[in-house]
């Protein structure tokens, strides 16, 4: 009897250590499987985070572009405006197009599932997992959305752009024609201008030349005039000196004559006598 009770009692601690082993297990097992969803729960939100710092800065980046190309789609059609101002916003929109397409690939880059379960997808997330998951997508499609809109704005612009382009182009197009043709007038009035001031030195050259003829043809005559007038006087003292060399031939034949008659008349006188 007393054997019987002896072995019960080892049968029963025997139970109990038994159980007590189990339970040390499971205990130990839940508080291993809790340490791990704990340290799960921590990197899952510690990703999260980084990843949701990571779409803040893509945002920021998002609202410095839209902030950039705001100015220049607003006046892209300003028509008062420099080219070279014009562009600027050109190359601005342009710009912002290639900023807003590398967003883009950085958002295409995150995976919240793969992000929040560390890479291993083939995990089944929990449920606090899966709510990280859809507080990354959240934030990611709400910037996705304003990418899009953005996107939308710069179709816009740039259809506005290439008709201002269009526009400008053929403003520079008639502006160059009307130079050309400008520079062709003006190089026709030079040719004018010089073929009526050729024409006019040679008026000019003529004329002087003329008068240069004139004037030798005056001094000629003028030479000839006193040559003639210096021969007609000299013509004039021969003729007078002859004159009065035949006055004095005949003062000096009516002397002799009155002499002959006074002889003639004295012989007659002393013949009287």
């Amino acid at each position: 009897m007393l054997d019987l009770q002896k072995n019960r009692s080892t049968l029963i601690y025997g139970a109990a250590a038994v159980s007590l082993a189990i339970l040390g297990t499971s205990i130990t097992y839940y508080i291993l499987e809790d340490d791990k969803r704990a340290k799960r729960r921590k990197e899952a939100r510690k990703a999260e985070r980084a990843t949701l710092r990571i779409l803040q800065q893509i945002k920021e980046q998002q609202e410095k572009i839209e902030a950039s190309m705001k100015s220049s789609e607003d006046t892209i059609e300003d028509q008062s405006c420099t080219d070279k101002d014009f562009r600027k916003k050109e190359y601005t929109l342009a710009h912002a197009n290639e900023l807003l397409l590398q967003l883009m690939e950085k958002l295409d880059a995150i995976r919240p599932l793969t992000v929040v379960l560390g890479g291993d997808i083939e995990k089944e997330p929990t449920e606090f997992e899966n709510q990280l998951v859809s507080n990354i997508k959240s934030k990611k499609r709400n910037i996705i959305e304003a990418i899009e809109g953005l996107f939308r704005r710069l179709d816009t612009a740039n259809v506005k752009a290439k008709k201002e382009a269009s526009r400008r182009e053929q403003v520079a197009k008639e502006k160059a024609r009307i130079e050309q043709e400008q520079k062709k007038l003006e190089l026709e009035e030079a040719e004018r201008k010089l073929k009526m001031e050729q024409e006019q030195e040679k008026i000019r050259l003529e004329q002087e030349q003329k008068a240069k003829e004139e004037a030798e043809r005056v001094a000629k005559e003028e030479a000839e005039r006193r040559l003639k007038e210096e021969e007609l006087a000299k013509l004039a003292l021969e003729a007078e000196a002859i004159q009065k060399l035949s006055e004095q031939q005949h003062n000096d034949v009516t002397v002799q004559e009155e002499a002959v008659l006074a002889a003639l008349k004295e012989v007659e006188q002393h013949e009287e006598k």
